[in-house]
């Protein structure tokens, strides 16, 4: 019974020292086996736990820098619920959301917060300029399939808006759009904030299959770089206003 007792007992300080490891594990002993699911991406200087960390330095296979990343994950992973908050950051981009995992090929995002240089957008060719300003997007709620958002409540803001073309730059003030998702068909609603140099309106769809763009562009005043670069993406009507029309994919 005696030897019993001291193989319950130690059995049970097993448990108990495997518990304590496993609820305060550090990140970067699991680091090598976390690495073969991160595509690619590779975290350096992790500190912290597995539950509460930190990388301070962040890198996609090709060695560019992304940044910095924490993340806090809720101890529930243990039995399958993944709840993750986790946020980004570099000198051009910063991101932060919660996450929580549906299923295995569900994920819902919630209060999410993206902020870029829309330079980083590699909109160049399409737009014949380089943007310029502050783009920030918010997601109140998204559910993503297979990485495709399948429900989206979300807006975009492009504040201090400006393009810059061989001629000089050319402000257009604030520009919004508004976005909405149901079965994996996305929509925008894009508009200006009625005070800029650029009258603005338009609808962005995209789904799986394809994506289509209907935009209205008109100067509010006479400016003649504003027109000059009005004048590269379509002929102008009468009235200064340009029409545009793109489709992508089976769309086209």
């Amino acid at each position: 019974m005696k030897r019993l007792r001291i193989v319950l007992t130690g059995i049970a300080v097993l448990v108990v020292a495997l518990a304590a490891m496993v609820w305060w594990l550090p990140a970067s002993w699991v680091m090598p086996f976390l690495q073969s699911r991160l595509h690619g991406l590779q975290l350096q200087q992790v500190t912290g736990t597995v539950w509460q960390g930190r990388a301070g330095q962040v890198s996609t296979a090709t060695g560019e820098p992304v940044g910095t990343v924490e993340w806090l994950l809720s101890r529930r992973a243990l039995l399958g619920d993944i709840d993750l908050d986790l946020s980004l950051r570099q000198p051009q981009l910063s991101f932060q959301g919660h996450m929580h995992q549906l299923s295995n090929t569900q994920d819902e995002w919630r209060d999410v917060t993206l902020s870029l240089d829309p330079a980083m957008l590699d909109v160049t060719p399409w737009l014949h300029a380089k943007p310029d300003g502050q783009l920030k997007l918010t997601i109140a709620r998204a559910q993503l399939q297979g990485g495709w958002p399948m429900q989206a409540d979300a807006v975009a803001h492009w504040t201090h808006a400006a393009i810059h073309t061989a001629q000089g730059v050319a402000t257009l003030g604030g520009i919004s759009a508004q976005i909405t998702g149901d079965n994996g068909v996305l929509q925008a609603t894009l508009s200006d904030d009625g005070d800029g140099a650029l009258h603005m309106s338009g609808l962005l769809s995209f789904s799986p299959l394809g994506w289509s763009l209907q935009m209205s562009l008109k100067p509010r005043k006479d400016d003649p770089l504003l027109m000059q670069w009005l004048h590269t993406l379509g002929r102008p009507e009468a009235d200064g206003t340009v029409r545009l029309g793109y489709r992508g994919g089976l769309a086209q």
